[in-house]
């Protein structure tokens, strides 16, 4: 009898056994697949968030779109300015003379058409620096006696390429220095006695010049420039030069 009532007694102790260890861990059991969070807890018992990465690039000032060989900014794409627009030229021409004087001084006028084309470039300095000019300049020149004289009239057509160096934050106003290449065309009217004798030609031309140029801001919508300059100018006809010193104002978009 008393056999029977420990047996009984140690069954009822081996059944009640994991009861009491359920008891005293109430922690679900993790599966097996499932991975174990070992994040550090607060003093609260809440897991902290992980940190976000570093190394966030700032898009607060600029656009940029990845390549495959690095960043390329877009920040000029918006750039209101097209950068074209024409001038008037004038000022004296200083024509090379046959009679081996220095110089004939005479006025001279001319229209220009510039391209801002560094545009096309987003790389400084080369965005804001690089223009082209394709000009048209006329000067006349009337010598002889009062029997005997000849009106030559010079008609100088140039496409010349330029570098400029601004002075200033905004890129309004700089020194450039220009070279380029054209045709020289002159035509001549000879009186002698009461008779006519006409004669023309065409020769190449080779300019180069400096300058200071002003492009300050008229109104911004839509972008408009007054664009003034003066500039040292030669032009290169044949075995002759003739030299411009003029002043130019005109607008550009």
């Amino acid at each position: 009898m008393i056999r029977s009532l420990l047996f009984g007694a140690l069954a009822c102790a081996l059944v009640s056994a994991p009861v009491f260890a359920q008891e005293e861990d109430d922690a679900p059991i993790p599966y097996i697949d499932e991975e174990v969070d070992s994040r550090p807890t607060d003093d609260r018992g809440l897991r902290e968030l992980p940190r976000s990465s570093e190394g966030t690039p700032d898009l607060r000032d600029e656009t940029w779109v990845g390549e495959e060989d690095g960043d390329v900014s877009l920040a000029r794409l918006d750039d209101p300015n097209k950068g074209v627009g024409g001038s008037v030229v004038a000022g004296l021409m200083l024509l090379d003379s046959s009679q081996g004087r220095f110089a004939e001084p005479r006025f001279a006028w001319g229209l220009r058409f510039t391209w801002e084309y560094g545009r096309l470039i987003p790389a400084d300095p080369w965005h804001d620096a690089l223009f082209a000019d394709v000009g048209w300049t006329w000067g006349t020149l009337h010598d002889g006696t009062a029997r005997i004289f000849a009106d030559s009239h010079y008609h100088y057509f140039t496409l010349a390429p330029a570098y400029e160096l601004h002075v200033d934050a905004v890129k309004s106003f700089g020194f450039f220095a220009q070279l380029g290449a054209g045709l020289a065309y002159q035509s001549e009217a000879i009186q002698s006695d009461g008779q006519i004798t006409t004669i023309a030609g065409v020769k190449p031309l080779f300019q180069y010049g400096i300058g200071v140029r002003g492009r300050p801001v008229l109104r911004e919508d839509p972008m408009l420039r007054l664009v003034w300059r003066l500039e040292l100018t030669r032009f290169r006809r044949g075995y002759m030069d003739d030299t411009l010193i003029a002043a130019s104002v005109g607008a550009d978009f």
